[in-house]
Parts: C-alpha cells; sequence; structure tokens
C-alpha cells in the first residue's frame, strides 16, 4: 500500500481506482490498526476521495500512521502541523514530528527542522542546531538544505563563516538545479568570495536561475550587463532584464531601469544588444 509524501500521487491513484466494497476494506483495516490503512485513509479525508473533505480526519488517520514510524507520514503530518492545514499552525508540533522523523534519517524533515531552528518556530531559535540538521540532510544529498547550509557557512549562521564551504555547498544545490543557490553561487563569483572572481561564470548560474523563475538573478544579470569588468556591458540586454524583473514583482529594478534608460539616452551608440536574454 502506498505510503503518504512522496508517493502521495500513487496513493491517491489506487483511492481512485477503489470501488466502495475495496475503501471499506481499508477503513476496516485502519480501526485495527494497520499503519499502511491508516496513511491511505489520511489521504481520503484530505483530498476529500471516496469520503467528504475532513482535514481534522486526515490528521488523526495520519498520526496513526505516524506513530507506528512511518518517516513519509510522519514528515508530512509535520507539514500540515506547519501550515496550519485543519486548524491554526501549531509549529510545536510540526517540530515534534520533524525530528521525529529527522532522527530516524528522512532528509527532508531533517532540513525542514533546521528551519524551524534557524527561525525559531517551535523550538527556541538555535542556529547551532539548524546549522546540523541542514549538514546532516545536505550530506544526504537534499538540494534545499544544501542551498542553506551554504548560506550559514556564508554569513556565519551556527557555524564559523566559511566563503569556500558556501560556494562548496551552493554548488552542490546548484547542480541540481536549486535556483536559490543557483543565483548565490553567481554572486559568489562576482564578490569573489570563496571562489576567483569570474563574471563569465557569474552569468551563466544567474541565467540558469532566471531560467527557473529566478527573478532576482534577472536584476543580477542586468547588473553584469550595466557595470561588470569582465562582460562586455550591453545597456540594451540589461533594459530588456530589468524589466522582465519589474514584470515579475522585483520592486528593486525599477530604479536600476531608471539609471539604464538615461544612459541609453545620453549614449545611443554605446547601446548594444548583442547578448541573449530570457
Amino acid at each position: 500500500m502506498p505510503a503518504v509524501d512522496g508517493h502521495a500521487a500513487t496513493a491517491r491513484e489506487e483511492l481512485a481506482r477503489f470501488s466502495d466494497k475495496d475503501f471499506q476494506h481499508i477503513e476496516s483495516l485502519a480501526r485495527k490498526g494497520d499503519g499502511n490503512a491508516a496513511a491511505l485513509l489520511g489521504v481520503a479525508y484530505e483530498d476529500g476521495l471516496k469520503v467528504q473533505q475532513d482535514l481534522s480526519q486526515a490528521i488523526k488517520w495520519y498520526r496513526q500512521a505516524a506513530m507506528q514510524g512511518d518517516v513519509k507520514v510522519q514528515h508530512h503530518l509535520a507539514i500540515l502541523y506547519e501550515q496550519g492545514k485543519g486548524a491554526m499552525p501549531d509549529f510545536a508540533e510540526a517540530a515534534r514530528w520533524y525530528e521525529k522523523a529527522a532522527s530516524l534519517g528522512y532528509a527532508p524533515s531533517q532540513c525542514n527542522l533546521g528551519n524551524l531552528y534557524q527561525n525559531g518556530r517551535g523550538v527556541q531559535r538555535d542556529l547551532e542546531q539548524a546549522a546540523k540538521w541542514y549538514e546532516i540532510a545536505a550530506r544526504q544529498g537534499d538540494a534545499q538544505a544544501q542551498s542553506n547550509i551554504g548560506y550559514m557557512y556564508n554569513h556565519g549562521e551556527g557555524v564559523v563563516h566559511d566563503d569556500q564551504q558556501a560556494v562548496y555547498w551552493y554548488r552542490k544545490a546548484a547542480e541540481q538545479g536549486f535556483a536559490v543557490a543557483q543565483r548565490n553561487l553567481g554572486v559568489m563569483y562576482v564578490l569573489g568570495q570563496g571562489v576567483e572572481a569570474n563574471e563569465t561564470e557569474a552569468m551563466r548560474w544567474f541565467a540558469k536561475a532566471a531560467d527557473q523563475g529566478a527573478s532576482r538573478a534577472l536584476v543580477n544579470e542586468a547588473l553584469l550587463y550595466m557595470k561588470g569588468t569582465q562582460i562586455q556591458r550591453d545597456y540594451g540586454a540589461a533594459e530588456a532584464l530589468l524589466s522582465k524583473a519589474i514584470a515579475a514583482g522585483e520592486q528593486e529594478a525599477m530604479p536600476l531601469l531608471k539609471q539604464c534608460r538615461e544612459y541609453m539616452a545620453q549614449k545611443p551608440a554605446q547601446n548594444t544588444t548583442t547578448a541573449q536574454t530570457h
């Protein structure tokens, strides 16, 4: 029987195929303490499949499954508590269930638990604990955790400041396609922090992040076209990128766009448009 979270789509497919008799059998098993059946009932009540949607009932059945040690259900239950599905957010309960799954080695829960420690939600704020859980999850390949521990090393939060470690972890996450890390890695290349300054490499990572919808990376690209020392100046490309960033809600791009257009009006002959934009 499919587990919840990570396999929830499969669980929904199973429920959609069940006859009423099949579903009654699942209910009977869940009431007898079967954890897999309880997890499936949780999905049913959460999504209103075969039953009327009832998030309090969903939480009840998820808890039954979670108490039997199913880490994916524990993680999903923690998310429901953190997001306040079915009730007000309960960060303490979220932390409790994340910690159970984290202690059993489940990387997404380790990462989310780190986030609660970083922000002091449901637990006392503890940056060392946050960094610890991020790094444990990062070493298992969790891209979000890799990005987060990169940030912690970059800013010296919960760990000794180490830009080389920041670059190492940003790169790990960036190579998995994590847009935040791609942009942050680009910034490290611009500033020459933890790595030799390289605007071409910075632009490559900004472009990857922007292609995934990271609108702030559009601003970073535009700034390189306007002010970079290794990238050919291209105010036409910068204008296009800043316009796109503003359309995506990046208000910080507005004064830059004004500055860009003022320069273009003064020196139209220097406004190349050879660079590719997104």
